[in-house]
């Protein structure tokens, strides 16, 4: 090799991602580390020309002067490698390794880490340690990749929108790049989404509707260049539909971590279990009310699975078998004629003898259901028998949680000033305490106990305020709907998903309607 000159390439790498935050690792340090090795070597080394990856993490090696150093490399332009050290190629272990022991090998690169004393051309003491560098390399990765995760969990959690781009039908405030804002353009497209649930269609029949009338996706309107142009990309897709339909985040309530990438190495996104959502309640201003959200999500779960709409007949969804718990399914005769119900736990193992058919006419169980439900409607639209028969349907919402929390706070600390003045009086009692200091703490504790009960008052009576509003405004919500319900001769499924939780079918033919609002 004496003699011989070395076409250099000098690679240089900076990622924040990675933790590279330190002066040391800037672009202009390592270029200048490197040129300076260049002027002290004795070897004919020839600057060939810099690669420079600014703000690209070490995981991979899909950057773009990387990618074109190996097109030189292959067009023989360069034959030696110089970097700062060995995270600046890269941290990822199994990939530093196949290039180091194998790429550049076989194609005849020279490879040099100068802080690392690696050099392959020769038996440097680098090498000797280069797997152990390399590891080391890879877990600090892993170790930055975590705590980078921590701090951006802890900021969601927050209410900090984190992503780089909002959600179809909000963008960033202007003013503050972790809110958002309603975006106007799409706000009746996404209004219009969540009323077309309401009036039976399914996702897939709305992004036809969508596709039909050429509105454009969430992608083409954010000019996202995402995946192939084919004939389908205009087209709307019906799980981006139902993701919307899903998602809180027209509620106001900041919805963020429904993806997650595969890896600290991959780039690839998957999609994370619902439990596992980041959702902050009353970040923004919401696109749709929450009874309207509430009303699709019981839709959508009673629609699942059941897209074609001609097949989808009223109490489609709402059945269930009350001896083994399956749904009860609405099939055609052979003849196409009629409709019959069964269980559909039956239907799929009836060869081992699993619960029994449950069959029955599914017109005339509808209209027995239906005159049942009109019968207990006619009762509770008697406004003298209402207050009496409904009572609270609706979880309890954050105001009166927290007035209850603050009450059992105050409870707490009463009852710890009532055991302080116990303890004191003790302390009094075996001398361990003067009458004076006895004094003085016995009027300290009891005028916080004092303190203690009037806020307590206060929280009671606003509670007790609350919860009088609240429970007249439930009962006037569900009587709307009762009235709404019995004004129609035959209801829609949007009115019966506000009345009915479900309807249990017993093989004696025992029909049980479990209701929405408690009875009686």
């Amino acid at each position: 090799m004496k003699g011989k000159t070395f076409n250099v390439a000098l690679y240089i790498r900076l990622s924040r991602e990675d933790g590279d935050n330190m002066e040391s690792e800037s672009i202009t340090n390592q270029r200048d580390l490197i040129h300076l090795f260049l002027e002290r070597t004795k070897e004919k080394l020839c600057y060939v020309d810099e690669y420079v990856d600014d703000g690209f993490t070490g995981s991979n090696f899909d950057r773009p002067s990387w990618k074109r150093l190996l097109t030189d490399i292959e067009k023989g332009k360069v034959n030696t490698i110089i970097t700062k050290d060995l995270s600046r190629m890269g941290r990822d272990y199994i990939s530093m390794g196949e290039y180091i022991e194998r790429i550049f090998p076989e194609k005849g690169i020279r490879y040099i880490a100068i802080n690392d004393d690696i050099d392959t051309l020769y038996e440097t003491p680098g090498l000797e340690f280069l797997q152990f560098k390399l590891v080391f390399n890879d877990y600090y990765l892993k170790d930055t990749s975590k705590k980078i995760r921590k701090v951006v969990k802890a900021k969601k959690e927050q209410g900090q929108f984190l992503g780089w781009k909002a959600v179809y039908g909000y963008i960033k405030d202007p003013n503050d790049k972790h809110k958002l804002i309603v975006d106007e353009n799409v706000r009746p497209i996404i209004e219009r989404m969540f009323n077309l649930v309401l009036e039976g269609k399914s996702p897939r029949q709305i992004a036809n509707i969508f596709s039909d009338e050429h509105i454009p996706t969430p992608s083409i309107y954010a000019n996202l260049n995402r995946g192939m142009k084919s004939t389908a990309y205009e087209l709307w897709c019906p799980r981006t539909i139902e993701e919307m339909l899903t998602n809180e985040t027209y509620i106001g309530n900041l919805t963020q971590g429904r993806r997650k990438k595969l890896n600290y190495k991959s780039k690839k996104e998957i999609r994370t279990p619902k439990e596992d959502w980041i959702i902050t309640p009353n970040t923004h201003e919401p696109i749709i009310d929450k009874d309207t959200f509430y009303t699709v999500q019981d839709l959508l779960k009673k629609n699942k699975n059941k897209e074609n709409s001609k097949n989808l007949v009223l109490l489609s969804g709402f059945m269930y078998c009350k001896e083994c718990g399956h749904a009860i399914g609405i099939n055609k005769s052979s003849d196409g004629k009629r409709k019959y119900c069964c269980c559909t736990y039956y239907l799929s193992h009836s060869k081992y003898g699993l619960c029994t058919p449950h069959s029955c006419n599914y017109y005339k169980l509808e209209t027995a259901i239906l005159e049942e439900i009109k019968k207990m409607c006619n009762e509770y639209v008697d406004s003298s028998t209402f207050s009496s028969k409904i009572e609270e349907a609706k979880k309890k919402n954050d105001i009166r949680i927290k007035k209850q929390n603050e009450i059992s706070i105050l409870d707490k600390k009463i009852n710890n000033n009532l055991m302080y003045i116990d303890k004191i009086y003790e302390d009094k009692l075996n001398g361990n305490i003067d009458i004076e200091m006895f004094n003085r703490l016995t009027i300290k504790y009891k005028d916080e106990i004092e303190t203690f009960k009037g806020k307590k008052e206060e929280l009671e009576k606003e509670l007790s305020c609350f919860d009088k509003r609240d429970s007249n405004k439930e009962k006037e919500e569900t009587l709307k709907i009762i009235k709404d319900y019995l004004s129609f001769e035959k209801p829609s499924r949007n009115l019966l998903v506000n009345l009915i939780d479900k309807i249990t079918i017993s093989e004696n033919k025992t029909i049980e309607i479990h209701y929405k609002f408690k009875v009686a």
